[in-house]
């Protein structure tokens, strides 16, 4: 690991981070953050299964936190040669794999709720994000994004039922190791623990709403650091500050997420299942805090 030059967040940013000046000078900020020791770990993605984790949460909408439940399914795919969707045929010449994360928020509004789905993928063989998509249903209407990434040029598109972003057509170029908010559930996973304890990236904002987005991405730091339980990631960036906790050995399931608006999520339930089977009444048993399969 080398020191790296402090780009868009200065020195004052990152005391402001740590909360003690004194700490700043025995930490090195890292170049590498990543490792590909999850995304090689054959033992993890060749079961067959997808990691299925469940959440107890609380979501704020209209200003009020909403208790409720969210899911996130982790999985490996493979992608289609000419079509970055799930490939009919995984043994088909050109298909590669690709790690997908769907996370799946339900929030009750009142008279109404909301319905929510974020999807990325991610190449297994770099771990660069490549893809994502993002629905929101409620009673006020439908909206979809899909974005991909293809180096550093991003395409982001948006069909939404607001005025003036109804469709959203952007093309642009991201800064260098640019990341997304909404992928840090799996990306951050893939840190090198042990090794890394600060770094910073260019991190945009999430996209899980009704409304168009901006791509921009203004400077936000990490700090890593030991729990009794595992491993802590706090992520200060343009609206606030985010703790991400994981688990202390690999492969690092999220334990909790403490979100910069108040939000949180507490994980109950963590299981490895081919959800894809498992779509008869009663099979909803293996969310159980718990549960075992088979």
């Amino acid at each position: 690991m080398k020191p790296l030059k402090l780009h868009g967040m200065n020195r004052h940013s990152f005391r402001i981070l740590f909360g003690c000046a004194s700490l700043l000078g025995s930490l090195v900020v890292s170049a590498q953050p990543f490792t590909d020791r999850l995304l090689q770990d054959e033992g993890f993605w060749g079961d067959g299964k997808a990691e299925v984790a469940v959440f107890k949460a609380t979501e704020k909408r209209y200003g009020t936190l909403r208790e409720t439940e969210v899911r996130h399914i982790l999985v490996r795919e493979n992608f289609a040669k000419n079509e970055t969707v799930k490939a009919d045929d995984w043994q088909a010449p050109g298909t590669y794999p690709v790690i997908k994360l769907n996370q799946v928020i339900t929030i009750p509004t009142g008279s109404y709720r909301y319905d929510q789905g974020h999807s990325s993928f991610w190449r297994q063989n770099s771990g660069d994000l490549i893809k994502f998509t993002s629905t929101t249903n409620d009673s006020c209407g439908l909206s979809y994004k899909h974005g991909t990434i293809n180096g550093a040029r991003w395409h982001y598109r948006a069909f939404t039922y607001w005025e003036g972003v109804s469709e959203v057509d952007t093309k642009t170029s991201a800064p260098p190791n640019a990341l997304l908010y909404d992928e840090l559930p799996f990306k951050l996973r893939t840190i090198d623990f042990g090794k890394t304890t600060l770094f910073e990236a260019p991190l945009m904002d999430s996209v899980i709403d009704s409304k168009g987005d901006k791509l921009e991405w203004p400077s936000a730091a990490f700090a890593i650091a030991r729990t009794p339980q595992g491993w802590r990631v706090t992520v200060k960036h343009a609206r606030g500050t985010d703790r991400l906790f994981f688990d202390k050995d690999s492969p690092h399931a999220l334990n909790s997420w403490q979100r910069w608006d108040g939000s949180n999520l507490e994980r109950t339930q963590l299981i490895r299942l081919p959800y894809w089977q498992l779509n008869q009444p009663g099979d909803e048993r293996y969310l159980v805090p718990g549960a075992t399969y088979p």
